[in-house]
């Protein structure tokens, strides 16, 4: 299959290796495909991160902006495009709350992630589905994946915050990582 795309009222699926391919050619249609495909899911990780519409808006955008610029720059030996684009964006929306004039205003533990997507019901279906698949982890494995990713705590806060050995948190970690990789292609 070519990297290139026909978009009428139907998008056809494509594949992550032609999609980067497309990207990476600059292909206009393979950009339209990759936000239509993963907008919502992203926009969903940055506002349940920054709980603010406006400032999740920008981290997607910066998001996709650092995609296109970047793509040459992903690996696929260390993970899938999606969670590449999931860490650039979670890196973001972090760097917008711990940085930006918002990181008074905004307290990590009060997240609520109901409140995500309350507007948009096909976004919120994608939040949803992440919080699924964050859902068939182990609830040990699933606390640390949350607060590390989500709520954009170090590593040396979780430890701090469940009372566990710094190591046990990046084994924690990285264990939930491997598994959420065997459920999502």
């Amino acid at each position: 299959m070519s990297y290139s795309l026909h978009f009428d009222n139907i998008i056809e699926k494509i594949s992550n290796i032609d999609l980067i391919k497309g990207l990476k050619a600059k292909d206009r249609k393979c950009y339209n495909y990759l936000y239509k495909n993963y907008s919502a899911k992203l926009y969903g990780i940055a506002l349940h991160i920054t709980q603010k519409t406006d400032i999740a808006e920008d981290v997607l955008q910066e998001t996709f902006i650092k995609v296109f610029k970047h793509v040459h720059k992903f690996d696929d030996s260390k993970g899938t495009f999606f969670t590449w684009m999931l860490n650039i964006c979670r890196n973001g929306a972090i760097d917008k709350i711990r940085y930006g004039k918002e990181s008074k205003k905004i307290q990590f533990d009060s997240l609520n992630v109901d409140m995500v997507y309350e507007e948009n019901p096909e976004m919120k279906l994608a939040n949803n589905e992440l919080w699924t698949l964050l859902d068939k982890l182990d609830d040990d494995h699933k606390e640390v994946l949350k607060l590390s990713y989500y709520y954009g705590y170090s590593h040396s806060e979780i430890a701090k915050k469940l009372n566990m050995p710094f190591g046990s948190v990046k084994s924690k970690i990285r264990i939930a990582i491997r598994e959420l990789r065997k459920i999502y292609p």
